[in-house]
């Protein structure tokens, strides 16, 4: 990383630089407090690719990421919470070929409409984000409608008037 920073002609005159800020936690602000954060800052560093998102757009493919912990936003995170909901149903299986069994079935048996009410539901979930509704308000709003992928205007309004 020193090298890195050195050829760029970014290595501080005083000549120290720690490797990286204490548990990752860098103070707010700061571009200059470690070679880690040095370099992550750097304009060619942020607008790289991950491994996984290069090989998924080489095979032709959008790699969209969610953000972390909004199952709300992630239609696929409902259908599976639906399907393990289903798979506490059944009876125990004794055997890992049993259970895989099991697991397919219970994946199988959540029917392809609910599927798709998932989907409009994140969908109608991003859409009242875009808008600027809170969590509380988007919950509100997304309850009284249930039209296609987007809330008319006056829900919107109704909502962020709560």
């Amino acid at each position: 990383m020193e090298q890195l920073i050195r050829e760029r002609g970014l290595w501080p005159t005083n000549g120290s630089l720690k490797a990286q800020c204490k548990n990752l936690k860098c103070p707010p602000g700061r571009t200059d407090c470690c070679c880690r954060r040095v370099l992550f800052s750097q304009p060619d560093f942020m607008s790289q690719k991950s491994q996984l998102e290069e090989a998924v757009e080489l095979r032709g493919h959008i790699c969209d990421f969610y953000p972390k912990y909004h199952c709300e936003l992630n239609f696929i995170e409902q259908y599976w919470g639906a399907a393990k909901l289903e798979f506490r149903k059944q009876t125990r299986a004794l055997t890992l070929k049993d259970m895989e069994k099991n697991v397919i079935k219970s994946l199988d048996s959540i029917p392809i409409l609910q599927i798709r009410r998932y989907a409009n539901r994140a969908a109608r979930f991003i859409s009242l984000y875009r808008e600027g509704l809170t969590g509380a308000q988007a919950a509100w709003a997304n309850r009284k409608y249930h039209g296609h992928r987007t809330l008319p205007p006056e829900y919107i309004q109704l909502a962020m008037n709560i």
